[in-house]
């Protein structure tokens, strides 16, 4: 999904694994559980994670922007908050998905 966005983005965004990135999280005072656990997108506005972050980074995308002002209405946020944990904890099953994708257990 990452490929998928940068792409559509047209090079807008920087789009990094966090392995690729361990000074910067330690510079935004991340944790490599942060890391693993959830995306995290950062601008000159500050720092977000999970659902948040995703419908930041539509927002460089021109035909998904209109869908993400839903995201603070009430209902919708709680919504696609959810489905975001559910996503972040199965995507080792979803298609596209590499080995690096399974957390065994990231709290630990």
């Amino acid at each position: 999904m990452a490929r998928l966005v940068q792409t559509w983005s047209r090079g807008r965004l920087n789009i990094a694994p966090w392995q690729a990135i361990p000074a910067q999280l330690d510079a935004l005072g991340l944790t490599t559980v942060d890391a693993m656990t959830q995306v995290w997108f950062v601008d000159e506005k500050g720092l977000c994670g999970g659902a948040a972050a995703v419908n930041a980074a539509l927002t460089f995308v021109w035909w998904a922007r209109p869908f993400t002002f839903l995201y603070p209405l009430p209902g919708i946020r709680q919504l696609q908050n959810r489905l975001y944990r559910w996503i972040a904890a199965n995507r080792h099953r979803l298609p596209g998905s590499t080995p690096q994708c399974r957390l065994d257990n990231p709290a630990q």
